[in-house]
């Protein structure tokens, strides 16, 4: 039985065994819900966090909903202080967050529970891992009531039992190496955040030429052309593929409307999908795809992706579009997903369905650098998302790296 109460990954220095206590007993206070209605938003005042507020990497005191200091009172039991843990038990439940010193004395909304660890049983950072682990989390949601809006009671948040170790040092040096690594996925994703900005403000430069390229002489390129969209593009459109047709490790790759906005970026660097279905029609290099309809917003429309792999099927409700002369597809697949987005977003017709047509937007009035510089600034951009597409990959990691950690350092 003492097996069992041992962790898989431990620090070598600690060999007790754990107990089981429940939150009632190891939080000093009361667990708090948060206030029911906030008098309504106010410029300035008291924070009030809500659960959507949690889904955040970190938390902004400034962007948060604010209350009056008379509401806030009114409400004691709920104000928050530093290290305490805030849970969702509404909507996305088990989102978990620590209260840094930006948040102390906000308030909590409804849906939002606050946990005051009694520091002689229980590091208030070790609850907040071990609350994100996944034998606590089940518990959690198995005191799950209602369907349709889903939420947990305090009284059943209570009852939750965890695991910890009896040593309070072997709980802090569980939550300070568990915080290392969030702290490095935080410094990543910000690093990420600061490029995306980056390529976005650069993109806006260099599309209204207030950044411009030289030649491999240091020469100044010639001045960009204006056209009509449909002078410089043949449009074609692509063949449906049956759901049931796009299966695993099908004989022929093939690209779907609904990737164009939800898998893909403006270049397809891998095909994801396959079908064994031959008909259809196949990619050519240098094709831009565009997806022609959505249930949502036309702005989804206006992602331009370049493909540059023969033989692609093409599924239904893509419009193909491909150079008259020769073009750089992927400089276009930045301009017009960025650049243009807006005015390619305002020619979509319909409500329920949102569709967009070539002849909606074949007179739109595009730039034309020469090929040479186009390729300069494709090549430019495409550096930038290689380097983007570097820091996801190493957040990924550390993120699967987190999870493997809070399965194995927790029972």
């Amino acid at each position: 039985m003492e097996k069992q109460l041992v962790p898989k990954l431990r620090f070598p220095e600690f060999e007790k065994v754990w107990k089981k206590e429940n939150l009632q007993k190891l939080c000093r206070k009361t667990i708090s819900y948060g206030i029911v209605q906030t008098g309504g938003n106010i410029e300035k005042g008291v924070p009030c966090v809500r659960v959507v507020d949690l889904t955040g990497v970190n938390l902004d005191a400034e962007n948060m909903i604010k209350t009056s200091e008379e509401i806030s009172n009114s409400y004691k039991k709920t104000i928050l202080e530093e290290n305490e843990v805030m849970l969702a038990l509404r909507g996305d439940i088990g989102l978990v967050k620590l209260v840094e010193k930006s948040l102390v004395g906000a308030n909590i909304t409804r849906g939002v529970a606050r946990l005051s660890a009694d520091e002689d049983l229980i590091n208030p950072f070790f609850l907040n891992w071990v609350i994100q682990s996944n034998k606590t989390l089940k518990q959690i949601n198995k005191q799950v009531n209602g369907s349709a809006l889903k939420e947990i009671p305090l009284g059943g948040l209570r009852k939750v039992s965890i695991f910890l170790s009896g040593s309070l040092i072997e709980q802090q040096k569980i939550a300070s190496f568990l915080t290392d690594v969030d702290n490095k996925i935080t410094k990543l994703t910000k690093k990420k955040e600061l490029l995306e900005q980056y390529k976005k403000g650069v993109m806006q430069k260099i599309f209204s030429q207030k950044l411009r390229f030289k030649d491999d002489n240091g020469n100044a390129f010639p001045k960009w052309e204006i056209k009509k969209l449909g002078n410089v593009f043949s449009s074609f459109k692509g063949k449906g593929i049956p759901k049931g047709d796009v299966i695993t490790d099908g004989n022929y790759k093939c690209v779907l409307y609904g990737e164009l906005y939800t898998t893909y970026n403006e270049v397809i660097n891998k095909v994801v999908s396959s079908t064994n279905s031959e008909d259809g029609l196949r990619s050519k290099k240098g094709d831009l795809l565009i997806p022609s309809s959505t249930t949502t917003t036309g702005i989804d429309l206006a992602n331009v992706t370049a493909l540059n792999f023969e033989n692609i099927l093409l599924g239904g409700d893509i419009i193909v579009m491909r150079g008259k002369k020769e073009i750089n597809n992927v400089f276009y697949a930045y301009y017009l997903s960025n650049f243009k987005k807006h005015q390619i977003a305002s020619r979509a017709q319909g409500i329920t369905i949102v569709h967009i047509y070539f002849n909606s937007i074949k007179d739109l009035e595009i730039d034309v650098p020469v090929v040479e510089e186009q390729t300069k600034i494709a090549n430019f951009l495409s550096d930038i998302d290689v380097k983007i597409e570097a820091l996801n990959t190493k957040i990924e990691h550390s993120k699967s790296f987190k999870k493997g950690l809070l399965q194995q350092m927790f029972i």
